[in-house]
């Protein structure tokens, strides 16, 4: 590897000692070797430090107090010394072609922000498919280009599989470090809104489903989203246009309605009613959510 590499791997970890180890073989095992890997340890309190330095110089360790994932992923990226980014989590796993792959589209195409690539599940087939993103979408993303409705109607981009310009990624602001769990929808937008992104119908990473999964608060996760919809609307006024009322209202309202239903099963019925009556006042017209609002004020 050079002095200055041309891409920055960056791991940001809190408490996952037993997986990190799987995660960076997964790393060092990449066919593209022109890399550093940075290990971002996130105030953890387990052995994370003992299991990165066993690996040696290969790895920079850095260390913070706790402040969440977006910040560590700042920091690495602050240290970082490639021109180009690729953010891992702590508990999935690359493929051995992620960086050859990636790396070799951006280097072909310096002027885009970000480029990534399909995943797969470890364990096997979920929600009905193998991949992340369904093969029919993949095709159709990579003959037709992403949009920003495509971003916006499922949330497709898994920084896992993707390199991100260091320049662009700074030129937006990096992470939003008050979120916690959709800062990768969040960091699309914006990336979308300012850049070029570009898709391959490639698998570059596992995806790998356990209960330490941040996105399994299904509370934080809808607040969160719909915080980063509000956000993408109120920055960038073209995008309510282009994505149209019709679209972003049915999105929000869905949110909520998830968010009141998950309420009511907690025995919140006051913060419930109120999650309901904004997917009502965002879908008047919706059958289902007046019953829902209707049957929840009276029982």
């Amino acid at each position: 590897m050079s002095r200055f590499p041309a891409v920055s791997v960056i791991v940001a970890t809190y408490n996952r000692a037993k997986l990190l180890c799987e995660t960076i073989d997964s790393i060092l095992q990449q066919r593209f070797q022109d890399y550093e890997l940075i290990v971002v340890d996130d105030g953890s309190t387990d052995n994370t430090r003992a299991v990165v330095e066993a690996f040696g110089s290969r790895i920079r360790y850095l260390y913070q107090e706790n402040s969440g994932p977006s910040a560590a992923r700042n920091a690495g990226v602050r240290h970082a010394l490639g021109r180009w980014i690729a953010i891992q989590d702590s508990d999935d796993l690359c493929a051995p072609n992620h960086l050859e792959c990636l790396y070799g589209y951006a280097k072909d195409h310096p002027d885009q922000g970000m480029v990534f690539a399909n995943g797969s599940y470890l364990g096997g087939p979920e929600h009905d498919r193998e991949t992340i993103i369904r093969p029919a979408k993949s095709r159709q993303l990579t003959a037709h280009g992403v949009k920003l409705t495509d971003l916006f109607d499922k949330s497709i981009v898994r920084l896992q599989a993707a390199l991100i310009s260091k320049a662009a990624y700074e030129a937006v602001g990096g992470h939003d470090e008050t979120l916690r769990i959709c800062m990768d929808l969040d960091l699309a937008f914006r990336l979308f809104m300012n850049s070029r992104v570009a898709y391959l119908d490639e698998v570059v990473f596992f995806y790998r489903k356990h209960e330490g999964n941040s996105s399994r608060n299904e509370e934080l996760r809808l607040t969160e989203n719909i915080r980063v919809i509000e956000k993408l609307l109120a920055q960038h006024k073209t995008a309510g246009a282009v994505l149209g009322e019709k679209r972003v209202a049915a999105r929000l309202a869905y949110r909520y309605y998830r968010l009141a239903k998950g309420r009511r099963k907690h025995e919140q019925p006051n913060e419930a009613r109120s999650a309901i009556r904004q997917a009502i006042r965002l879908r008047p017209l919706s059958i289902k959510y007046r019953f829902y609002g209707l049957h929840w004020a009276l029982f």
